[in-house]
């Protein structure tokens, strides 16, 4: 009896030119009550061969700050794992700092990863934090601007807190030029659940990135940094990643991220 066995192709191998072009970050970081909350977004722009430009705007303890890469290089092993090895510059007059980020390739099409999974590995830093990291590949291919978030986004926003947990489901409607309207339903505690509304006005920078603010049902105001995600051609982006940078506190942190309907 003759049998025949289907060809089976090697596994695929992966190289540094599989991480390139920009990615936006959201990053979280779990410590508990004696350490402070953080939490951060930001762009890094990967060249497919070993440098890594961008910044992470972070909220950490309470205290609002911009840390630029310096100087970052970065490697691929061909199993898909990576590491980026980064000097940083600190906008709060903190001395300069360094990063050892581990990370893995998901969802590679076109030869290029369209996500990243990370952790900061900075084991002698004295940061008893767990910091958890997601990158998206932000594709653009012209200059963003405010046009290129039109339309509504359902959005998931969490409020991580060494107090009582609070989550936020609800949408984001973008005009396309400088206003934004708000719907959330939140939950402060179990069986408690309230929607509070919101009208303001946003923008946005040329590498993706950008800003909101909004005054809410209930008489208070909300503030977000953001950066965007899967802007493909000319339609809005499909995503963006969401940080709250107003009413810092080392208690709590507020991240999130929207998703294009």
């Amino acid at each position: 009896m003759l049998v025949t066995f289907a060809c089976m192709s090697a596994a695929t191998t992966y190289t540094a030119a599989n991480v390139k072009g920009s990615y936006s970050l959201l990053v979280n970081a779990y410590g508990g009550a004696s350490i402070g909350e953080a939490a951060a977004v930001g762009i890094f722009t990967f060249d497919g061969v070993s440098a890594v430009t961008g910044y992470v705007t972070n909220v950490n303890n309470g205290a609002l700050n911009v840390q630029t890469i310096s100087s970052a290089t970065y490697t691929v092993s061909a199993n898909g794992h990576g590491s980026v090895t980064a000097a940083f510059t600190n906008s709060n007059g903190n001395p300069p700092g360094s990063w050892q980020i581990a990370f893995v390739l998901n969802s590679v099409s076109g030869s290029v990863a369209h996500s990243l999974q990370a952790i900061l590995v900075n084991t002698g830093s004295g940061d008893a934090a767990v910091w958890a990291i997601s990158a998206t590949s932000t594709n653009l291919t012209t200059t963003a601007t405010a046009a290129r978030l039109k339309g509504t986004y359902s959005a998931s926003l969490n409020w991580w807190t060494t107090g009582t947990q609070q989550e936020e489901v609800g949408t984001f409607v973008f005009d396309g030029k400088s206003k934004v309207t708000s719907s959330f339903t939140y939950q402060v505690a179990e069986g408690t659940a309230t929607t509070i509304t919101g009208t303001g006005t946003y923008s946005v920078n040329s590498d993706g990135s950008g800003s909101m603010s909004l005054t809410l049902s209930n008489s208070t105001t909300v503030d977000f940094d953001f950066v965007m995600n899967s802007a493909t051609g000319t339609a809005p982006a499909k995503g963006i990643e969401l940080l709250e940078v107003d009413n810092l506190s080392s208690t709590f942190v507020v991240t999130g991220n929207a998703v294009y309907q």
